[in-house]
């Protein structure tokens, strides 16, 4: 999530947010990441892997993105989600190439952002606190759900749903690095306490989970 106007500079400028291209940009980002994740599945032929890797990617990215939006949206700004087509080609090259030399993808997620226009100038810093750890938050909590639910389910459904519930946590805690642009770095900003407090929640899911 990035107020407006984004740090990839010229990226966010040549077109307008719309519906339209926000779909289009969520879908392409999406499949993209997919194929990132689920780089070893397409080499070795195993839809299964690939099929877990979409269901990932919807939870772990979708969800986080959408999160941003409505959080921001529900506060009255204008956000929508842009993708960054260069990382994006960028990533699932690096996925691809990496699965095929050594048997296992290194995903360098860099797919886009939630870009936030606030209403007023400077922005409410609360606002924005609340846009930047809702991203993160959703994240633990699809993440936490879905590891418990996987202990009531039978194999391999359970297997399943433990991997991406575990893949939600781990994105949950990597977006609270507090560094930027991560959010981490923007809820530290405005507040200490609850940056710790979820950065808590994370370490203590990853490692319990």
């Amino acid at each position: 999530m990035y107020p407006y106007p984004s740090p990839y500079g010229r990226w966010a400028r040549p077109r307008r947010l719309t519906p339209w291209n926000e779909t289009l940009d969520l879908l392409t980002s999406w499949a993209a990441l997919t194929i990132a994740f689920g780089a070893s599945g397409i080499i070795k032929g195993d839809l299964t892997r690939l099929g877990v890797a979409a269901a990932a990617v919807a939870t772990a990215f979708v969800g986080h993105e959408l999160a941003h939006r409505y959080v921001a949206r529900h506060y009255g700004m204008a956000a929508a989600y842009k993708a960054n087509y260069s990382f994006l080609a960028f990533t699932v090259a690096i996925a691809l190439i990496t699965a095929k030399s050594f048997g296992t993808p290194f995903v360098f997620a860099a797919p886009g952002a939630v870009v936030v226009m606030p209403l007023f100038t400077p922005p409410n810093p609360r606002y924005m606190m609340l846009v930047a750890a809702a991203g993160p938050a959703t994240n633990l909590g699809i993440g936490a759900a879905l590891a418990v639910a996987s202990k009531a389910m039978p194999p391999p459904i359970g297997a399943y749903l433990y991997v991406i519930g575990n893949i939600n946590i781990w994105i949950g805690l990597f977006n609270l690095i507090p560094v930027p642009p991560l959010d981490g770095w923007q809820i530290m900003r405005a507040s200490i306490t609850t940056w710790a407090s979820l950065m808590a929640i994370a370490v203590a899911l990853f490692v319990a989970l």
